[in-house]
């Protein structure tokens, strides 16, 4: 990815800044080589995880002087034409957080626009694009996004500790609290494969998130954590439990390591209603198995939902 920003025929950052958790010394070597003089290289002595390394982006970013900031993810690809587009709606914006692609799904051939609602519910996908120039939302993905760095400047970063997911619906939702603008740029078509599985039409095209097994415990706890933090109302909270119920009803009908993903499952909401935060110790995963976990009618539907 370094390498396909620097070969760009026109150059369109001013700085690459690269967050490294646990370097091992080659990234700042291959640099050296190239002689890259606008590439900055930090690397941490711990696991930042994707919650502290976007905070730590950001932050660089602002001290830097910069205005806005294009986070990407790791394995993502640089688009040109859609990173001008977002860098044309953010300078004619006032009050802008942040300016988010219209993520195209390419594993669910489709658009996901969740963040048009202001409750985490299961990703909102159209198969059509939608129509209009912007989309006023209250968080979306960070991978691709745009951040404008005058909330960061006044003290808004990501939570770090969360360590590993939501921390974009965190921050999103901290950035709507604050009066700062977050839009969808619909003519700015990012393309994000994400690891989703199509379930049987019988469930109306569900598709399933396919993730390891240790994402369950920080997708659910990290959900509790934040929608305690920024979300204290019932509808948010009911919300949260219908989303790991649904979840529970997911992993032990269609899902590959059931025993294990219930454990995390359940381990996860509880030291989300704990407040646990940063990374956890996960125990060593089992192998991968599917036919016969779980069975005498998925373990009473696993202790009447885990009591």
């Amino acid at each position: 990815m370094l390498e396909g920003v620097q070969n760009l025929p026109t150059q369109l950052f001013s700085r690459v800044l690269i967050v490294d958790s646990l370097g091992t010394g080659e990234i700042p070597e291959f640099i050296a080589r190239r002689g890259w003089q606008n590439v900055v290289y930090r690397s941490y002595d711990r696991n930042l995880g994707s919650a502290g390394n976007l905070s730590e982006r950001l932050r660089l970013a602002a001290e830097a002087g910069a205005d806005f900031a294009y986070a990407l993810n790791h394995d993502g690809h640089v688009q040109p034409e859609v990173v001008r587009c977002l860098l044309k709606h953010a300078m004619r914006l006032p009050h802008l957080g942040a300016v988010y692609p219209l993520a195209y799904m390419s594993s669910a051939a489709a658009y996901n626009i969740g963040g048009t609602r202001e409750l985490p519910l299961a990703a909102k996908l159209v198969r059509e694009k939608p129509r209009g120039e912007l989309i006023d939302v209250y968080w979306s993905s960070s991978n691709g996004a745009l951040y404008t760095m005058e909330p960061v400047r006044a003290g808004l970063l990501p939570w770090p500790e969360l360590w590993m997911g939501w921390e974009d619906l965190e921050y999103g939702w901290r950035l709507a609290d604050h009066g700062y603008r977050q839009v969808i740029a619909c003519d700015a078509v990012f393309n994000d494969n994400y690891e989703y599985v199509r379930l049987p039409t019988s469930l109306g095209g569900y598709r399933l998130v396919s993730k390891p097994a240790w994402t369950t415990y920080y997708s659910f706890r990290n959900l509790v954590l934040v929608t305690r933090r920024t979300r204290p109302v019932m509808k948010f909270a009911a919300v949260a439990a219908m989303r790991v119920l649904l979840e529970w009803f997911l992993i032990l009908f269609f899902g590959p390591n059931k025993s294990l993903r219930l454990r995390y499952l359940l381990r996860g909401v509880t030291d989300g209603l704990r407040d646990r935060s940063g990374k956890w110790i996960l125990p060593k995963d089992t192998p991968h198995t599917t036919a016969r976990e779980l069975t005498s009618f998925q373990r009473l539907l696993t202790y009447f939902l885990l009591c």
